[in-house]
This record gives structure tokens, sequence and C-alpha cells, in this order.
């Protein structure tokens, strides 16, 4: 059997028929999370999910700000090639220019140019599918919320898989891909109900917000057993630190302290995780698996994650020949 990670820029499309018959909210997915906070650049000013105290340090020391600020280094589409398909976004509207930011504790890049270069890499990828989490919001308005969505709309137009004329359930890459639909938009916000893009319920992202993780690795356990078998479902594979947490460690980093130590003693909990359809009495199973960054050891994370999906070829094998075994 072919490994599924050979070539992790093309791994949706090159799965097996058997899978990509599978429902997406059944398969294993890796997620980026807070995706675009590689945009935040040397001088780029506190954005309005920061906590206070995050204003004062900034002035005085911005470059530690920035360490703790950041999650992810690769750009989107370094992102895309190393097989991230779930995005986790986090959008502020920036006055007076009027535009939309994506931010982290700063502000990141404006939003236009990430997501035309992901509507690119879909135009020239056919088989492979993403969904856009819009996360958060900031400084938001109705009207903000309205021209969000239909810029939105404007960019992936007729590849979006449009929650008014579609089920969850009965999206596969081979039906959706099959007729030019790749992107998924989960928006988070009922400000300006657009019918074509799937609500918070439609795909839950239980936050840990734990920072060690013995506790994270119990809180991911936990929140599973609560999932939806016609939902999607996000396992948040990520450390909170606070501000209390980041000040006695202001000369490290995110990656450092955080980022690592969870790729390092989580990865094995991951491993252990098995995607596909589950029935209401069965016990739920996994879905997407949201990292820091991603880029840690060549995205180990995303290879091990994807491979996760052989688990379910094992499961049909198995049943597959369990009759002809009774048989004999």
């Amino acid at each position: 059997m072919t490994d599924f990670t050979d070539d992790l820029e093309n791994w949706m499309g090159k799965l097996p028929p058997e899978l990509r018959a599978v429902p997406i909210i059944n398969l294993a997915i890796p997620g980026s999370h807070d995706t675009m906070s590689y945009g935040i650049k040397r001088k780029s000013p506190v954005a309005p999910d920061a906590e206070p105290v995050v204003e004062t340090l900034n002035k005085f020391i911005p470059c530690v700000v920035r360490r703790w600020a950041i999650t992810q280094r690769y750009d989107v589409m370094d992102q895309l090639k190393s097989g991230i398909r779930y995005f986790d976004l986090r959008i502020c509207m920036k006055r007076p220019e009027n535009k939309f930011y994506f931010v982290h504790g700063l502000f990141c890049e404006e939003v236009t140019e990430p997501l035309e270069q992901l509507k690119d890499f879909l135009r020239t990828h056919p088989r492979e599918f993403v969904v856009l989490d819009c996360q958060h919001f900031y400084l938001f308005n109705p009207t903000d919320h309205c021209v969000l969505s239909a810029e939105l709309n404007r960019i992936f137009d007729k590849k979006i898989y449009s929650r008014n004329v579609n089920q969850l359930k009965d999206c596969t890459l081979e039906s959706a891909t099959g007729n030019g639909q790749q992107v998924l938009i989960v928006y988070r916000s009922d400000a300006c109900v657009n019918d074509r893009f799937w609500l918070s319920q439609d795909w839950p992202t239980p936050w840990p917000n734990e920072v060690k993780v013995k506790q994270l690795r119990q809180y991911l356990d936990e929140s599973l057993t609560q999932r939806n078998p016609d939902a999607g479902f996000v396992s948040q594979c990520v450390l909170t630190p606070s501000v209390r947490y980041i000040v006695p460690r202001f000369m490290s980093s995110l990656r450092a302290t955080c980022a690592k130590e969870v790729d390092k003693k989580l990865s094995d909990w991951i491993k252990s995780q098995t995607p596909g359809p589950f029935g209401a009495d069965d016990k739920p199973k996994s879905n997407v698996f949201l990292a820091d960054f991603i880029d840690i050891q060549n995205s180990n994370f995303c290879k091990i994650v994807i491979s996760l999906n052989k688990k379910i070829l094992d499961k049909n094998s198995s049943a597959q020949s369990s009759p002809s075994r009774k048989s004999m």
C-alpha cells in the first residue's frame, strides 16, 4: 500500500477510492492553530484579542510579545504543501482603514492575499479540499460580517461546499471535488447569517485552555466523548500559556516551551486515535487535529495525522475478511 505521507502536498487526491468516499467529518485531517500568525511582523501593532497587559509589554519588550504571539512559521502555501487542510482564522476589522486583518495578539496580514493564495492552490490541486474555520471576530458590527461574507463568497465562489444545498455527512472528497467544490467555510457568528456557510454546531472545536500536556490529554479524551456522529470535530492539540506563565519564561518562546512539548509528549496520543464513521451508541472517533508550528520535525504532526486514515482501511479489510473465515 502506498504511504499516505509520501506526497503531503497532494495527500487527499492520492487517497484510495474507499477513503475518498468517506465523509470528511470521518477522516483524520491535520489543521493549523492560529493559521495566519506567521504574518506578524517586527512592528505589528497590538490587536484587540490581546490581554490588556500585552499593550504595555509590547512597548518595552516587543520581541518577547512576538515570540509568544506567533504560532506558525510556515505561510499558508507552505502549510498547504505540508498537508494542512483545516485552517483556524481569527479576524479583526481594522479602522480607520476599514480592512479585515488576521490577528493573534498582534496584527497579522490583511486577509485578501493569503486567501487568494489558498484559492490558487486549490485551482492547481483540484482533488484537494480545505475547511476554513472563521473562529473569532474582533471589532465587528453586523455590516462588517456581511461585507466579509460577501468577500469570502467572491473569492471562493463556486468552490464553496454550501450548507443550503448539502448535508455535512454527504460531503466526501469524491463527491465534493468531483463537482468542483473544494472549500467548506465554518462561520462562527450569527450576526449576518449566510446560508452557504456552516455553523458552530456543525463543527465543534472545544478549547482546552491548559498549560500542561497531562491535563491537555485528559481534556481531549473527555471532550471527544461528547462528539456528535453527524458533525465534524476538532481536537485542539495545543497548550495555552497565560501571561503569568510567560513572564518567568520571557527569554523563551511558544515554540520552544509549548509546541515542542506537545510534539514530544502528545504524539503517542494522536497515534492512538482512530478516525472513521461511528454510530450514536458507539465510542466517538477523531476528525481534525489542530497544532502549533506544524513544521516541527519536518511536518511530523501532519504525517502522523494523515497516517491515521489507514486505520479506516484496515478496519474495512478486517470486516470484509471475517465472514470468509467463518465460512471456512
